[in-house]
């Protein structure tokens, strides 16, 4: 068993959903350069599917904060943190969500789908 406080694995989840909302941030601006660019060829639908970019990015920055303020609040209790991760299918988050690293990195190895 890996224990754990309960804080720490907030502040992580914290981290990550942080760096999820600045890579949500860098992929809005280059889709509102491309609708700028590409706006007679786009359909008012395909605009809008674009612009939940934003919703997203404004998610992720509320959840971030939301995971650090209860990080702060709640009692000093832990739990197993393995546990806790036990179905989360990226290895490299499920390690660093469950050690509590502190940082959020993009980890090269993980295997990821990518448009082409």
């Amino acid at each position: 068993m890996s224990e754990l406080q309960l804080s720490v694995l907030l502040a992580q989840l914290s981290h990550e959903l942080g760096a999820l909302q600045l890579m949500a941030a860098d992929m809005e601006a280059t889709v509102d350069d491309m609708i700028e660019r590409h706006a007679t060829v786009l359909d008012a639908r395909s605009i809008q599917n674009l612009q939940l970019l934003d919703i997203l990015n404004q998610t992720l920055l509320a959840l971030a904060q939301f995971a650090a303020n209860t990080a702060s609040l709640v009692p000093d209790c832990k739990l197993d943190g393995l546990a806790a991760v036990s179905g989360i299918k990226l290895a490299s988050l499920a390690q660093r969500l469950a050690r509590g690293a502190g940082h959020a990195v993009r980890d090269d190895s993980e295997s990821y789908e990518l448009f082409t």
